[in-house]
C-alpha cells in the first residue's frame, strides 16, 4: 500500500465531526492535497509532535473523536507520547502510524521501526486496542470499527506502507491560517 492510498482510505471513512492531526512533511502535504478541511490540523514545524497535539485535543474535547496520522520516523522522535497516551486511556483517540521504515520526508533515510516494534510498544504502555495492517481492506475495516465506537481507545493502528510516493505535493497553508480555522472547528465541540 502506498502512503496516498492509506491516507485516502482513512479519509473515506471520516465524517465532518472528527478532528485530524497529521504529522509534518509529506503526510500533511498528502492529506492537504487529497482533502483540505478545517477539521485538519497540519503539523508543519515540529517532527514527532502530532501525537502530543492529538493527545492535548483529545483530553480537552472528550466528545470529539481525534485521528492522528503519524509517521514511523516522526513517532520515533517522541516515543514518550505513546506512554502518555497509554497512561491517560483516552477513549476518543485513534493513532494511525504509517510505517515505511524510513524518514520519508527527509530523503527516505532508514528508520529503526523494523526493530523498535511500535505496535508492541503501544500495547505495553497501555493502548487499549493495537492493530497492524498491511493492506487497504484491513485498514478500512479497523478504521470503521474504531469510528463506530466498537472499541474504546486509545487505539493504535500500525499501517505498513511502501517506501516512496509522490514528493511534488502542494505546500499546506500558513500555520496561522491552519490554527485559526482549526480553533473555529474545535469550538463546536464540548
Amino acid at each position: 500500500m502506498k502512503r496516498r492510498e492509506a491516507i485516502q482510505t482513512i479519509l473515506q471513512n471520516l465524517n465532518k465531526n472528527i478532528a485530524v492531526v497529521s504529522s509534518l512533511g509529506l503526510i500533511s502535504r498528502e492529506l492537504f492535497d487529497l482533502k483540505d478541511s478545517s477539521q485538519n490540523f497540519y503539523m508543519t514545524g515540529s517532527m514527532g509532535l502530532a501525537s502530543s497535539i492529538g493527545f492535548g485535543i483529545a483530553i480537552n474535547k472528550p466528545n470529539l473523536k481525534i485521528v492522528v496520522i503519524d509517521g514511523d520516523g516522526s513517532l520515533l522522535m517522541n516515543l514518550g507520547s505513546l506512554a502518555t497516551i497509554g497512561h491517560f486511556k483516552l477513549k476518543n483517540l485513534i493513532h494511525v502510524v504509517l510505517d515505511n521504515q524510513a524518514y520519508g520526508s527527509c530523503s527516505e533515510e532508514p528508520s529503526i521501526s523494523n526493530t523498535a516494534k511500535l505496535d508492541k510498544l503501544a500495547k505495553v504502555v497501555g493502548y487499549n486496542i493495537v492493530k497492524k495492517v498491511n493492506n487497504q481492506v484491513e485498514l478500512e475495516k479497523i478504521i470503521k470499527e474504531s469510528l463506530l465506537a466498537r472499541f474504546d481507545g486509545p487505539i493504535f493502528i500500525l499501517v505498513k506502507i511502501e517506501l516512496g510516493g509522490c514528493r511534488d505535493l502542494p505546500r499546506v497553508l500558513k500555520l496561522d491560517k491552519i490554527t485559526k480555522r482549526f480553533k473555529i472547528f474545535l469550538s463546536q465541540f464540548n
